[in-house]
């Protein structure tokens, strides 16, 4: 009976356990997905192109200790001066490259200084698409010359090439009126007026009278001998500047008669002997064959270009110009090219002559920008620039496009 029991218990024993393993299979296996996991509602969220104001950092966050401890807006403003900053020039005046071109202010304002640099003084300002003349310029800094004349040094940086004109207002219409008849002219004879003829050259007419003069003058050039008391008689000899000369009579037309019976121009003489002989330091120039005015010119020959020099120690071309007319002839230049373009008596190329003064157009723009002077025997002389300073160049020269007649 024992034995039955037994066998009975272990029988439903394996069949609790039998029907247990077949319900752990079954997990997963039937299709109501409820079983697995919670329903739950899934939704896509849709994009959106703006962001969130919190996403910034705002400036009304940012504290007082960030900004100094100060909220007032004249503490954060500040000011630029167009040419306050450090822009060395590294050429000197003298040796800025001539230019003569056109160009216009691309600034609010500029001021223009007495020398290239922001530490000099200021002349004047100069406002946006002003027109300047660009006379030279160096590395950093343009010499430049305004409508008035006004010349100074202001930053290249600061100027264009390219024409910059201010908008104009429409002007507000004027009313028109209807027009009125115009009456028909009478014609009035006039009376043709005589021709006046010209005055033949001083030197031509004068009787060439001589007055008795015993004096010992000293040549304040290189100046030469003629055999007769005109430019137009032969040369005899030259003289150096400082050399004594025996006279014993003067001309009427401003000429001196040696004691060789020779003769020398009255105003190229001085009546004390200088102290030094006036030499430009460079090698004599040979001057044989040409004029009095011309051996005058050459003896400048080698003398450096200095930017606004008009003396012995410096030319600029126009400086140059005037000095000479000045002291030769006595004849008031000014010292601009443009404005001595703008003087004296037009002369064509087939009729020049020595002492006729040449402007150049070097940028073909209209504006005269040099001058030199014609010394006859198809030469001319010149300030040429900080290279070569003052020197002879053979005739026809180039971009002339007036020639002008002082004397």
């Amino acid at each position: 009976m024992k034995y039955e029991v037994r066998k009975s218990l272990a029988f439903v024993t394996g069949l609790a356990l039998s029907l247990n393993i077949l319900s752990v299979d079954d997990i997963g296996a039937v299709n109501d997905v409820s079983l697995q996991a919670p329903e739950m509602e899934i939704t896509t969220a849709e994009p959106s192109s703006v962001v969130p104001a919190s996403s910034f950092v705002s400036v009304s966050t940012i504290t007082d200790e960030a900004t100094g401890g100060t909220d007032d807006i004249d503490d954060r403003t500040f000011t630029i001066t167009v040419d306050d900053v450090e822009n060395p020039e590294i050429m000197s005046a003298d040796e800025f490259i001539h230019d003569g071109s056109h160009f216009w202010l691309d600034a609010d304002l500029a001021n223009l200084r007495e020398e290239p640099s922001v530490e000099s003084d200021i002349l004047g300002q100069v406002s946006y698409s002003t027109e300047v003349i660009r006379v030279s310029y160096g590395t950093e800094w343009s010499f430049v010359r305004l409508d008035n004349g006004t010349e100074g040094y202001i930053l290249s940086s600061l100027l264009s090439s390219e024409e910059i004109a201010l908008p104009t207002a429409t002007p507000t219409p004027t009313p028109t009126t209807a027009p009125t008849a115009t009456p028909t002219p009478v014609p009035v004879a006039t009376a043709t007026p005589t021709p006046v003829p010209e005055a033949a050259p001083a030197a031509q007419t004068a009787s060439n009278a001589e007055t008795p003069y015993n004096a010992t003058v000293y040549a304040s050039c290189v100046m030469n001998v003629r055999s007769g008391p005109g430019t137009e008689y032969s040369l005899v000899t030259g003289l150096n500047p400082g050399d004594a000369i025996t006279v014993t009579a003067s001309t009427d037309n401003g000429w001196y008669r040696t004691a060789d019976g020779y003769y020398v121009k009255a105003d190229l003489c001085l009546d004390t002997a200088p102290s030094t002989p006036a030499s430009s330091g460079t090698a004599p120039v040979d001057t044989s064959g040409y004029s009095d005015f011309a051996a005058y010119c050459m003896q400048y020959v080698g003398v450096p270009y200095v930017y606004s020099g008009s003396s012995p120690s410096g030319f600029d071309c126009s400086g140059f110009v005037s000095y000479v007319y000045a002291n030769y002839y006595g004849v008031s230049l000014p010292h601009n090219a443009a404005e001595i373009a703008g003087l004296g008596a037009p002369v064509s190329a087939e009729n020049i002559t020595c002492g006729d003064v040449l402007c150049h157009d070097y940028n073909n723009d209209g504006y005269i920008d040099h001058v030199s002077i014609y010394i006859g025997n198809g030469t001319c002389i010149h300030a040429s620039n900080s290279r070569l300073g003052v020197v002879t160049t053979s005739w026809p020269m180039g971009s002339v496009v007036a020639i002008r007649r002082f004397a």
